[in-house]
């Protein structure tokens, strides 16, 4: 294993566990008090896990707006990490590969 094959790594890991961390705590801001706004404000927020709970930040902005960072930036962070892995990831797939041979 190469220094960046260890970088890419752990960025990936990175990515996932802050964004993952930001999604659950926005989304345990905004659930209760979706609950808590009538059957109109919840049934989204329920049925739809990650658009839900924005579109109630969205919404409630004034109130809302950390929760709802919380979850875009938490969103953001994940298709970071999605996006690091299958984009650079074939190409350290190569180079590992090349190097076993």
């Amino acid at each position: 294993m190469d220094f960046w094959f260890l970088v890419f790594i752990f960025s990936i890991a990175l990515l996932v566990a802050v964004g993952g961390a930001l999604l659950l705590v926005g989304y345990v801001g905004t659930l209760p008090a979706a609950l808590s706004f009538g059957w109109r404000n919840w049934v989204p927020a329920l049925l739809l896990p990650i658009a839900g709970p924005i579109w109630f930040a969205l919404v409630h902005w004034k109130d809302f707006s950390r929760p709802g960072k919380q979850l875009i930036f938490g969103l953001l962070m994940v298709g970071a990490a999605l996006a690091l892995l299958y984009g650079a990831g074939p190409h350290f797939v190569d180079r590992i590969a090349a190097g076993v041979k």
